[in-house]
């Protein structure tokens, strides 16, 4: 049976010099619009969110949300649209392919009533073989700013630029959420990375990049171990392009996350390159809700919320 996984830009730019360093010159942004903000979002025909973004007050344009994706990456059409300088074009090096980008400053981002000022993004060709017609990606260095709840029963995000009622209220485990470490020793508000064991694999944790950018769940290896068989192709893409790549894949008995056991799933194999200090990808549409909690350092798988929590979490 084919497999189709999709990785969005995370493998594309996440771990390459050129995203590190334009990460560390760029410190936080100014402080976002301090209130709770719902937003509807919708999935595109590959299952990925999709949500409305401001650039600089126009729009809104509909942005893929990336949660494994450093930087947000707005379409080279729109950057020049509305008038966004480009610096100099580099080549960026990531985990399964490269692609040209440029950087852009921007003074706002928004997405409904939640707002950041100011920063660096990237800005890509859109290439002409990606399906969806979005207009960009919104990444970790918008969201990082939030703690955040992607519900997929009712199709809503939630953002709350302070600790408050999303993680205050939320029942359910809070899983750590893992930083790396700056060249400064400071910790850095990356991707999200929980932990997690596949039992007949080995009782050795692995860690799992939470991924609202990737439909598959995926383990960055060699060999999957007993069971394992050649996939089909597979494809693999970013913003900019779609390539077919060769995987592996296996049926598993369960992957167990905290207290939380998903039961017989099937796992897609991808050989690891130089760089990846995480064992694997795990879509966030896996759950039927989750909590990220920047500011708090956890996630919540499906949580659940009070009545008493107030009139807007209650009537979920």
């Amino acid at each position: 049976m084919p497999l189709i996984g999709r990785f969005n830009c995370l493998l594309l730019i996440a771990f390459c010099i050129a995203c590190v360093l334009a990460c560390a010159a760029n410190p936080n942004p100014l402080a976002p619009t301090p209130q709770i903000v719902a937003v509807k979002i919708k999935l595109d025909e590959r299952s990925m969110i999709i949500v409305p973004v401001s650039v600089n007050g126009a729009g809104p344009y509909d942005f893929v949300l990336d949660t494994g994706c450093t930087k947000t990456i707005v379409d080279r059409k729109l950057a020049t649209e509305l008038g966004l300088r480009l610096a100099a074009e580099s080549t960026i090096v990531g985990v399964l392919a490269s692609a040209k980008m440029s950087a852009v400053e921007i003074r706002s981002l928004s997405v409904g009533g939640a707002s950041v000022q100011g920063g660096e993004v990237f800005s890509a060709e859109h290439g002409a073989n990606v399906a969806s017609r979005v207009r960009g990606v919104l990444g970790e260095d918008f969201l990082r700013n939030f703690d955040i709840l992607i519900d997929y029963r009712h199709m809503v995000m939630w953002l709350e630029p302070a600790p408050g009622s999303l993680a205050g209220s939320a029942i359910g485990e809070h899983l750590p959420l893992q930083f790396t470490a700056s060249d400064r020793g400071e910790l850095a508000r990356t991707q999200p990375v929980i932990y997690g064991r596949i039992p007949e694999m080995g009782d050795a944790p692995i860690s799992l990049l939470l991924d609202s950018g990737a439909n598959q769940l995926t383990l960055l290896r060699d060999t999957l171990g007993p069971g394992e068989y050649q996939a089909e192709p597979i494809l693999t893409g970013s913003f900019s392009r779609w390539v077919t790549s060769t995987a592996t894949a296996r049926r598993i008995r369960s992957l167990d996350l905290g207290s939380t056991v998903l039961s017989n799933l099937i796992v897609v194999g991808l050989a690891r390159r130089t760089g990846v200090n995480w064992d694997g990808v795990l879509p966030t549409s896996l759950f039927h809700s989750v909590l990220i909690s920047h500011f708090g350092r956890f996630a919540i798988l499906n949580p659940s919320f009070p009545k008493e929590s107030g009139d807007v979490l209650a009537a979920r």
